[in-house]
């Protein structure tokens, strides 16, 4: 797994819950567990005399930290949420220390609204983190007005340090597409190449065809007036007419197998996957082989290779992505499944589609399931029983 991967897993999405993952539930867990300490008068030395605070301290103070929760889905309004939490918390409990999990709670905030949000819906969510900074400057016996003069630098920070990671992730789709593009006319190019070349083999092929049939129609014809007259120059005639014919059909043998082998090159196998995995996504890809791996017949490999990659067209492109290839070589079929989020950018039924097709004209089976935001392709190919065999 690469680092992009690691650094990914605990922004995943928390369930059903989309927008939301692991890392921001945890972190407004843990925020919220430390300001209700600090709060409720568990920890008595964190306050000043005569300011510990209540369970309504308690209660009041998660508005300070609760909204890190949608950070990320809401940024916008995870901002105006710990802007008013810090006014209503100053104006109906006074002045107690919560500058401890308030401060993170308004800079990640800050942060990812850096990332997702336009410059006018931007600058509303930086004003309102503003505030909270300047509300607890004034009120925060630990703080106090002297705080913003390196509060408000750092909110600030926070904020480039989000639009320079919108920005560098755009630029990293941007490039995914161009790429995406580049790769579909560098095929199309080689498509049109090939079929250039078959169209002029075809039409040399034509004109040689045309020339030995005139000159097999005109030693038939020789041959023919030749009966009756002369018998043994007939007998040369037709000997010239069956070597034409074979040299013919000799070279147009040549001819054919050479298209054949245009077409069809070196055609990848199951052993590939790995390489495939590998450069046709920029997913965290697994392959997994079970059962009894073992050679099977050209058509059937290229096949299942095929489908597994139809099916990594129907799944997101994305390094925060993860799919799972399972292999199972069984004694009657092959089984493939491939699992992982479907694109939500473009529609993935046209590679379903295509993948359904190529297992069908083998006698197979797909089928289609969908759970918890990850879609899962199960193909099934019957080997014949010649290859059944380990």
């Amino acid at each position: 797994m690469t680092g992009i991967s690691w650094a990914s897993r605990p922004w995943r999405p928390l369930g059903t819950l989309r927008g939301i993952g692991w890392g921001d539930m945890a972190f407004a867990v843990l925020l919220s567990v430390i300001a209700i300490i600090m709060v409720s008068g568990m920890q008595p030395a964190m306050q000043p005399s005569n300011l510990h605070g209540s369970a309504l301290a308690a209660i009041a103070v998660l508005a300070m930290t609760v909204p890190v929760a949608w950070e990320r889905r809401a940024p916008l309004a995870a901002a105006v949420a710990v802007g008013l939490g810090a006014a209503g918390n100053e104006l109906l409990i006074g002045p107690l220390v919560r500058c401890g999990p308030a401060l993170p709670a308004v800079l990640a905030i800050a942060f990812f609204a850096g990332t997702r949000l336009d410059a006018r819906k931007l600058g509303i969510a930086a004003a309102f983190c503003a505030g909270s900074l300047a509300t607890q400057a004034c009120y925060d016996p630990r703080l106090g007005p002297g705080f913003l003069v390196a509060g408000l630098p750092a909110l600030a920070a926070a904020v480039i340090a989000g639009r320079l990671v919108r920005s560098r992730g755009r630029a990293a789709a941007a490039l995914r597409k161009r790429n995406d593009e580049l790769r579909e006319q560098r095929e199309q190019t080689a498509r049109l190449a090939v079929a250039v070349d078959r169209t002029r083999v075809a039409s040399d092929l034509t004109d040689f065809l045309r020339d030995r049939i005139a000159v097999m129609a005109a030693a038939t014809a020789a041959g023919r007036d030749l009966i009756s007259t002369d018998p043994d120059g007939a007998q040369d005639a037709l000997a010239a007419i069956e070597t034409s014919g074979r040299q013919t059909l000799t070279q147009m043998r040549e001819v054919v197998g050479n298209l054949r082998a245009q077409e069809q090159g070196p055609q990848p196998v199951l052993a590939e996957l790995g390489t495939l995995l590998e450069t046709a996504t920029t997913a965290d890809a697994r392959l997994k082989v079970t059962g009894s791996p073992r050679q099977l017949p050209a058509g059937l490999e290229l096949s299942a290779y095929r489908i597994v990659e139809h099916l990594l067209e129907a799944l997101q492109d994305a390094p925060a992505a993860r799919i799972d290839v399972q292999v199972e070589f069984g004694p009657d079929a092959l089984e493939l499944t491939v699992a992982g989020p479907a694109r939500t950018r473009a529609d993935p039924l046209a590679a379903f589609a295509t993948a359904r097709e190529r297992a069908a004209l083998l006698g197979g089976t797909m089928r289609i399931e969908s759970a918890a935001g990850r879609c899962s392709a199960l193909v099934r190919l019957p080997l014949a029983s010649g290859y059944a065999l380990a």
